[in-house]
């Protein structure tokens, strides 16, 4: 009885993702800015699932994106980006790690404007 229970409820994990991965929606970002520049601005909130919260966040270009927080605490909850300094971008990566140490990037481009 207990194996069909677990084999119904797919053997594991929860409403907030798969228990083993973590999953960011959206996993990539893309913005363009206006004619001849680059954008600047509030962008996207990035959500974030499944693997084990807390999620510390790895920005790898600072002097383009600034987040909003450092950690995320929640299955569901996310960062928002904003683009600053009007510097171009080809995916590049923010980093998450989960409590287990699992690792996901999420890629961040910032196309010039025609």
């Amino acid at each position: 009885m207990v194996s069909l229970a677990l084999s119904a409820c797919g053997g594991g994990g929860n409403e907030s993702g798969p228990p083993d991965a973590i999953q960011a929606s959206p996993a990539a970002v893309a913005v363009t800015g206006p004619a001849g520049a680059c954008a600047t601005g509030l962008g996207p909130t990035v959500y974030l699932y499944g693997g084990t919260p807390p999620y510390k966040l790895k920005n790898s270009v600072p002097m383009a994106l600034a987040l909003d927080k450092s950690t995320v605490g929640l299955s569901g909850q996310g960062f928002t980006v904003t683009f600053t300094n009007g510097v171009c971008l080809d995916g590049m990566p923010v980093s998450v790690e989960d409590d287990m140490g699992r690792i996901i990037e999420v890629m961040f481009t910032n196309q010039m404007g025609s």
